[in-house]
């Protein structure tokens, strides 16, 4: 683990630290923790590999995690943060100390923020409690510091103390559960399904966004879709009638959950294509429907293929595909792509944004791509999907070809497809792909980038049999 703030390195602990604890155990700054330490060095060697081992299980509602806190400056292990579990309280709590030189600069304050955001982030645990003893008032107001709330005091005999003192005890909400009290949902289970949405309950998706535009946009995009009866998420608002919910540096949305689940294998293919095709084709005519919103952003397959695709292909010197095959692929896109319509489009299909129940299309989700572009992009990139290895659909060339012949067929039952974009099919997915390569290069994965390349090689070697095939 690692977490870095503005003067601290929260890191997994080493055995390095090993003197550095001891020495600060003989100022009692580990009693809270241990109780008496006057023999640690005898133990904290083997406490270190325990904390090592279940920093590696990663199970903070079964057990203790304990981290370091380092000065980032100096390297300087200035103590621990992390969580136990309260087996009587049956809930996780805060744990942390720093050691007696080095209090009073708010340095736990810093470091059980930083540890709380972590935590909250990585975890579908709803709050952190924090005991502290009455007398000990540093503690107990760095916790309040930070945001945690006294539910109350009471006797009470933590597992180091003789005797039962008297312990405030605080707690603090995720901050999903702190903006869910914004729909009086608070006490709902809340699963983490994707790295920017919550589910909550069993009717509820929660959805967090960084811009605010965006987030704007999104809305009525759902909004003027469900109008026409399209089926997607609809937005709850608030018990104050508000749209979405500012919280820290962040927006949330609240919309119901839409019945169904995600594909994940090709059982009926054929039936599965068609359905895709016109699934495809119904949001297309939803979305000529909306007319302009505001902020959308106008994009070109093409302008992007020319510029940083390129540029990006080029520094790292042509490596997986070379200038010749890349000059190639877009001299044929560009001798008619003014030739190909454009409109709002989804940009992000694949089977993870369809829903399905029991066999029947139920929804649409996300659409924080959605741009004008040319309109077959959408159908390219729903087909290349199924290639890739990430999507591990284990679709043969033949079955492919097959599904793309039905999926064009599926969506010409709703719209036509004009003979320039079926001309440009295997061009359009051949610059999807090299748009691929190039991001994954510069992200650095490269085992992705590879596999673009593989697909990218793919459709060059069929360009005629694609072309064919949906004639």
């Amino acid at each position: 683990m690692f977490i870095e703030t503005e003067r601290l390195i929260i890191r997994s602990i080493e055995p390095t630290d090993e003197q550095a604890y001891i020495e600060m155990a003989s100022d009692g700054s580990l009693h809270d923790i241990f109780g008496d330490c006057s023999n640690c060095h005898k133990w904290i060697g083997s406490w270190i590999q325990e904390a090592q081992a279940l920093d590696k299980e990663d199970q903070p509602g079964r057990e203790y995690l304990a981290y370091a806190v380092t000065e980032k400056q100096t390297g300087t292990l200035l103590g621990s943060v992390g969580c136990s579990y309260y087996e009587d309280q049956k809930q996780t709590g805060m744990c942390y100390f720093i050691g007696a030189p080095y209090r009073g600069h708010g340095y736990a304050a810093e470091a059980a923020a930083a540890y709380t955001a972590y935590f909250f982030s990585h975890y579908d645990i709803p709050r952190i409690i924090a005991a502290i003893r009455d007398e000990n008032i540093a503690s107990w107001k760095s916790m309040e510091k930070i945001g945690f709330s006294l539910t109350g005091t009471k006797m009470y005999q933590d597992i180091n103390d003789r005797q039962e003192q008297l312990y405030r005890f605080y707690e603090l909400s995720s901050p999903v559960n702190r903006v869910l009290a914004h729909w009086g949902l608070q006490e709902h289970k809340t699963v983490r399904i994707y790295e920017t949405a919550w589910q909550v309950g069993d009717a509820y998706v929660l959805k967090i966004y960084h811009d605010l535009n965006l987030l704007k946009r999104n809305l009525k995009t759902l909004r003027m879709l469900s109008e026409m009866n399209i089926p997607v998420g609809q937005a709850v608002p608030t018990c104050d009638n508000a749209a979405y919910v500012l919280s820290g540096q962040a927006y949330y949305f609240l919309s119901k959950k839409l019945p169904g689940s995600n594909i994940t294998r090709l059982d009926c293919p054929q039936d599965l294509a068609l359905q895709m095709g016109e699934i495809i084709a119904n949001l297309h005519t939803a979305f000529k429907k909306c007319g302009n919103l505001e902020g959308i952003w106008d994009n070109s397959l093409l302008d992007e293929t020319v510029g940083w695709v390129r540029d990006q292909l080029s520094d790292n010197g042509w490596s997986r595909v070379s200038e010749a095959e890349y000059e190639e692929t877009v001299s044929q896109l560009a001798d008619i792509y003014a030739e190909l319509p454009v409109q709002l489009i989804h940009r992000d299909i694949h089977f993870g944004n369809f829903l399905f129940s029991d066999g029947i299309f139920s929804g649409y989700i996300d659409f924080d791509l959605s741009q004008k572009n040319i309109r077959i992009f959408d159908i390219c990139y729903f087909l290349l999907g199924l290639l890739s290895r990430q999507e591990d659909m284990r679709i043969t060339a033949e079955e492919w070809l097959g599904f793309l012949r039905d999926v064009v067929w599926g969506y010409e039952k709703v719209l036509k497809i004009s003979e320039a974009e079926k001309k440009a099919i295997p061009y359009v997915m051949e610059c999807i792909e090299l748009l691929f390569v190039a991001y994954f290069e510069k992200t650095g994965n490269f085992l992705c980038a590879d596999d673009a390349c593989r697909i990218y090689t793919f459709i060059r070697a069929r360009e005629a049999l694609i072309q064919n095939c949906i004639q």
